[in-house]
Protein backbone atom coordinates (compact mmCIF):
# COMPACT_ATOMS: atom_id res chain seq x y z
CA UNK A 1 0.00 0.00 0.00
CA UNK A 2 1.32 3.43 -1.00
CA UNK A 3 0.93 6.54 1.15
CA UNK A 4 1.84 10.11 0.23
CA UNK A 5 2.75 12.51 3.05
CA UNK A 6 2.39 16.23 2.31
CA UNK A 7 4.03 17.99 5.25
CA UNK A 8 6.67 20.73 5.54
CA UNK A 9 7.97 19.76 8.99
CA UNK A 10 11.06 17.76 8.03
CA UNK A 11 11.46 16.18 11.47
CA UNK A 12 7.84 15.00 11.53
CA UNK A 13 8.12 13.71 7.96
CA UNK A 14 11.15 11.62 8.95
CA UNK A 15 9.32 10.18 11.97
CA UNK A 16 6.19 9.38 9.98
CA UNK A 17 8.21 7.76 7.23
CA UNK A 18 10.13 5.55 9.67
CA UNK A 19 7.01 4.40 11.51
CA UNK A 20 4.89 3.81 8.40
CA UNK A 21 7.68 2.04 6.55
CA UNK A 22 8.15 -0.28 9.52
CA UNK A 23 4.44 -1.08 9.21
CA UNK A 24 4.94 -2.20 5.60
CA UNK A 25 3.63 0.90 3.83
CA UNK A 26 5.43 2.40 0.84
CA UNK A 27 5.98 6.10 1.55
CA UNK A 28 6.53 9.15 -0.65
CA UNK A 29 6.90 12.62 0.85
CA UNK A 30 6.39 16.16 -0.41
CA UNK A 31 7.39 19.26 1.54
CA UNK A 32 5.35 21.62 -0.64
CA UNK A 33 2.19 21.57 -2.72
CA UNK A 34 4.00 23.33 -5.55
CA UNK A 35 5.86 20.07 -6.23
CA UNK A 36 2.62 18.57 -7.59
CA UNK A 37 2.14 19.43 -11.25
CA UNK A 38 -0.38 16.72 -12.15
CA UNK A 39 -3.21 15.99 -9.72
CA UNK A 40 -4.17 12.77 -11.54
CA UNK A 41 -0.96 11.10 -10.36
CA UNK A 42 -2.35 11.30 -6.81
CA UNK A 43 -4.71 8.47 -7.79
CA UNK A 44 -1.72 6.13 -7.70
CA UNK A 45 -1.65 6.39 -3.88
CA UNK A 46 -3.87 4.42 -1.53
CA UNK A 47 -3.98 7.26 0.99
CA UNK A 48 -2.74 10.86 1.44
CA UNK A 49 -1.74 12.47 4.74
CA UNK A 50 -2.14 16.24 4.36
CA UNK A 51 -0.99 19.12 6.55
CA UNK A 52 -3.03 22.32 6.19
CA UNK A 53 -0.34 24.90 6.94
CA UNK A 54 2.23 24.62 4.16
CA UNK A 55 3.86 28.02 3.95
CA UNK A 56 2.11 30.20 1.39
CA UNK A 57 -0.03 27.29 0.22
CA UNK A 58 -3.39 26.62 1.82
CA UNK A 59 -4.22 22.97 2.41
CA UNK A 60 -7.94 23.72 2.32
CA UNK A 61 -7.67 25.16 -1.20
CA UNK A 62 -5.64 22.14 -2.28
CA UNK A 63 -8.20 19.75 -0.84
CA UNK A 64 -11.04 21.57 -2.59
CA UNK A 65 -9.19 21.39 -5.92
CA UNK A 66 -8.01 17.78 -5.87
CA UNK A 67 -11.43 16.38 -5.05
CA UNK A 68 -12.35 17.18 -8.67
CA UNK A 69 -9.60 14.83 -9.82
CA UNK A 70 -9.09 12.06 -7.27
CA UNK A 71 -10.96 9.67 -5.00
CA UNK A 72 -7.94 8.77 -2.86
CA UNK A 73 -8.71 8.90 0.88
CA UNK A 74 -7.20 11.97 2.54
CA UNK A 75 -6.39 12.27 6.24
CA UNK A 76 -5.76 15.82 7.42
CA UNK A 77 -2.99 15.98 10.05
CA UNK A 78 -2.74 19.51 11.39
CA UNK A 79 -2.37 21.84 14.35
CA UNK A 80 -5.55 23.68 13.29
CA UNK A 81 -7.93 22.32 15.89
CA UNK A 82 -11.00 24.58 16.01
CA UNK A 83 -14.45 23.16 15.38
CA UNK A 84 -14.76 25.45 12.35
CA UNK A 85 -11.54 24.10 10.80
CA UNK A 86 -12.55 20.50 11.41
CA UNK A 87 -16.00 21.02 9.90
CA UNK A 88 -14.46 22.83 6.93
CA UNK A 89 -12.02 19.97 6.33
CA UNK A 90 -14.77 17.37 6.23
CA UNK A 91 -16.93 19.68 4.14
CA UNK A 92 -14.21 19.92 1.50
CA UNK A 93 -13.86 16.16 1.22
CA UNK A 94 -11.41 15.02 3.89
CA UNK A 95 -11.96 11.43 5.00
CA UNK A 96 -10.51 11.98 8.47
CA UNK A 97 -9.12 14.83 10.57
CA UNK A 98 -6.42 14.40 13.22
CA UNK A 99 -5.05 17.29 15.26
CA UNK A 100 -1.47 17.76 16.47
CA UNK A 101 -0.08 16.70 18.84
CA UNK A 102 -1.29 13.20 18.07
CA UNK A 103 -0.79 9.60 19.15
CA UNK A 104 1.05 7.56 16.52
CA UNK A 105 -0.91 4.40 17.35
CA UNK A 106 -4.17 6.25 16.73
CA UNK A 107 -2.88 7.53 13.39
CA UNK A 108 -1.90 3.99 12.40
CA UNK A 109 -5.36 2.73 13.37
CA UNK A 110 -7.05 5.47 11.32
CA UNK A 111 -4.84 4.68 8.31
CA UNK A 112 -5.61 0.98 8.56
CA UNK A 113 -9.34 1.69 8.83
CA UNK A 114 -9.33 3.95 5.75
CA UNK A 115 -7.22 1.70 3.56
CA UNK A 116 -9.23 -1.33 4.68
CA UNK A 117 -12.37 0.23 3.21
CA UNK A 118 -10.86 0.78 -0.22
CA UNK A 119 -12.21 -1.04 -3.23
CA UNK A 120 -9.34 -3.42 -3.89
CA UNK A 121 -10.14 -3.70 -7.59
CA UNK A 122 -10.07 -6.93 -9.57
CA UNK A 123 -7.21 -9.21 -10.49
CA UNK A 124 -6.13 -11.05 -13.58
CA UNK A 125 -3.31 -13.38 -12.59
CA UNK A 126 -0.85 -11.13 -10.72
CA UNK A 127 -2.12 -7.82 -12.07
CA UNK A 128 -4.60 -5.55 -10.28
CA UNK A 129 -7.10 -3.41 -12.19
CA UNK A 130 -8.63 -0.53 -10.24
CA UNK A 131 -11.39 0.81 -12.47
CA UNK A 132 -12.43 3.58 -10.07
CA UNK A 133 -8.95 5.04 -9.67
CA UNK A 134 -7.87 4.43 -13.30
CA UNK A 135 -4.89 2.37 -12.23
CA UNK A 136 -3.22 -0.88 -13.25
CA UNK A 137 -0.56 -2.30 -10.95
CA UNK A 138 1.69 -5.32 -10.70
CA UNK A 139 4.10 -5.90 -7.86
CA UNK A 140 5.49 -2.44 -7.03
CA UNK A 141 4.86 -0.93 -10.47
CA UNK A 142 1.74 0.90 -11.60
CA UNK A 143 0.46 2.82 -14.60
CA UNK A 144 -2.38 5.29 -15.00
CA UNK A 145 -5.08 4.67 -17.59
CA UNK A 146 -7.71 7.06 -18.90
CA UNK A 147 -11.32 7.03 -17.77
CA UNK A 148 -12.33 5.64 -21.18
CA UNK A 149 -9.78 2.84 -20.95
CA UNK A 150 -11.08 2.03 -17.46
CA UNK A 151 -14.67 1.90 -18.78
CA UNK A 152 -13.68 -0.51 -21.55
CA UNK A 153 -11.80 -2.79 -19.17
CA UNK A 154 -14.66 -2.74 -16.67
CA UNK A 155 -17.22 -3.56 -19.39
CA UNK A 156 -15.10 -6.49 -20.57
CA UNK A 157 -14.67 -7.70 -16.99
CA UNK A 158 -18.41 -7.49 -16.24
CA UNK A 159 -18.98 -9.72 -19.28
CA UNK A 160 -16.08 -12.03 -18.55
CA UNK A 161 -15.68 -14.89 -21.02
CA UNK A 162 -18.08 -13.41 -23.60
CA UNK A 163 -16.77 -12.01 -26.88
CA UNK A 164 -18.09 -8.48 -27.42
CA UNK A 165 -17.95 -6.90 -30.85
CA UNK A 166 -16.62 -3.39 -31.42
CA UNK A 167 -20.08 -1.90 -31.89
CA UNK A 168 -21.28 -3.22 -28.52
CA UNK A 169 -18.18 -1.91 -26.76
CA UNK A 170 -18.57 1.42 -28.56
CA UNK A 171 -22.20 1.90 -27.57
CA UNK A 172 -21.68 0.88 -23.93
CA UNK A 173 -18.48 2.67 -23.03
CA UNK A 174 -17.72 5.60 -25.32
CA UNK A 175 -19.31 8.98 -25.84
CA UNK A 176 -21.66 9.76 -28.69
CA UNK A 177 -18.83 11.72 -30.33
CA UNK A 178 -16.84 8.51 -30.87
CA UNK A 179 -18.68 6.86 -33.73
CA UNK A 180 -15.96 4.83 -35.43
CA UNK A 181 -15.25 1.26 -34.40
CA UNK A 182 -11.58 2.01 -35.01
CA UNK A 183 -11.71 4.09 -31.85
CA UNK A 184 -12.20 0.86 -29.88
CA UNK A 185 -9.16 -0.69 -31.59
CA UNK A 186 -7.12 2.37 -30.70
CA UNK A 187 -8.13 2.27 -27.02
CA UNK A 188 -7.39 -1.46 -26.76
CA UNK A 189 -3.98 -0.86 -28.32
CA UNK A 190 -3.23 1.90 -25.80
CA UNK A 191 -4.28 -0.32 -22.89
CA UNK A 192 -1.94 -3.06 -24.07
CA UNK A 193 0.95 -0.63 -24.45
CA UNK A 194 0.47 0.44 -20.84
CA UNK A 195 0.36 -3.18 -19.72
CA UNK A 196 3.70 -3.73 -21.43
CA UNK A 197 5.19 -0.75 -19.60
CA UNK A 198 4.95 -2.58 -16.28
CA UNK A 199 5.12 -6.14 -17.64
CA UNK A 200 1.51 -6.69 -16.50
CA UNK A 201 -0.70 -9.64 -17.39
CA UNK A 202 -2.98 -8.97 -20.37
CA UNK A 203 -6.60 -10.04 -19.67
CA UNK A 204 -7.88 -9.12 -23.14
CA UNK A 205 -8.38 -11.74 -25.82
CA UNK A 206 -9.39 -10.74 -29.34
CA UNK A 207 -10.85 -12.95 -32.03
CA UNK A 208 -10.80 -11.88 -35.67
CA UNK A 209 -14.18 -10.60 -36.86
CA UNK A 210 -15.77 -11.55 -33.52
CA UNK A 211 -14.56 -9.08 -30.91
CA UNK A 212 -12.86 -8.84 -27.54
CA UNK A 213 -13.35 -10.55 -24.20
CA UNK A 214 -11.86 -10.65 -20.70
CA UNK A 215 -10.12 -14.00 -20.47
CA UNK A 216 -11.24 -16.58 -17.93
CA UNK A 217 -8.74 -16.85 -15.05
Amino acid sequence: MKILIIEDNISLVATLKDVLTSNNYQIDCLLSLEDIDDYIILNSYDLIILDLMLGKYNGFDFLKTVRDYIKTPIIILTAKNTKEDIMKGFGLGADDYITKPFDMDILLARIKARIGRLDQGVYYKNTKFDFDRFLISKDTDSVQITSTEACILKFLYENKGIFLNKDKILSNTLSSFDTSERVVVSHIYNIRQKLLEINADDPIENKWKVGYRWKED
